[in-house]
């Protein structure tokens, strides 16, 4: 059984990928990242030690990258435009959300939550799955120095310095695919949703406010 500690967004999120992405089998996963940021490379190869994935990152520096945005990291000209604040996404895994927890009273901004995230490529829905979001808000977020803090950390969480299964899985293809946690009923998350969407105003203010954490305004995951 799965104890979150994180709470919950109050929405899902989207991811659209081009329709050349690899999806279900990736040869590169984790060394697509190093056109960017060699330390999001090696940042990318620890999470699969903890059973999670890098999927995205969005920021004022790098704009929007990641294994689901590729293509921003081979043709930098689609990756032009200006992004304010920072947000980063992972699959889930528990290891995961335990080293995120160590390293949140560092930042005081910087805000982590769970959520369900759908994948898309060209209106058709590719997965969905569990995942982490951190978000900040601040314009111009220190991603380097936050992204050096959760290398060490993943480095401690892993027990080792740099990832072994990284090279399996761009020898052999890493597999992607789905799987539901027993707390975790995808259905059962969108049905939550929707009955919180419909909510009366009045309810709230008899129950107090509800443990969601609010999702800011941010352009399209993609």
């Amino acid at each position: 059984m799965v104890n979150s500690v994180l709470p919950y967004w109050d929405q899902n999120i989207d991811l659209d990928i081009a329709p050349w992405v690899p999806y279900g089998k990736d040869y590169s996963p984790v060394t697509v990242n190093s056109l960017c940021n060699p330390t999001l490379c090696g940042l990318a190869g620890l999470a699969l030690e903890m059973k999670s994935e890098f999927l995205y990152m969005r920021s004022f520096r790098s704009g929007s990258i990641g294994a689901m945005a590729r293509q921003n990291m081979i043709d930098p000209i689609k990756n032009s435009s200006i992004e304010l604040g920072f947000t980063m996404v992972f699959a889930y895994s528990e290891q995961l959300e335990q080293s995120v927890l160590r390293l949140l009273h560092r930042y005081p901004g910087l805000m982590a939550g769970l959520t369900l995230c759908d994948i898309w490529r060209e209106n058709v829905l590719v997965d969905e799955c569990k995942v982490l979001m951190l978000v900040d808000e601040d314009p111009f977020f220190n991603e380097t120095d936050f992204i050096e803090a959760l290398y060490k950390t993943f480095q401690n969480a892993a027990g080792r310095s740099s990832s072994n299964l990284s090279f399996f899985a761009e020898k052999f293809g890493y597999k992607r695919f789905s799987i539901s946690y027993e707390t975790d009923d995808l259905t059962q998350m969108r049905i939550t949703q929707a009955l919180f969407d419909l909510e009366l105003d009045a309810t709230k203010e008899v129950v107090g406010p509800v443990p969601e954490l609010k999702v800011p305004p941010m352009p399209s995951l993609k």
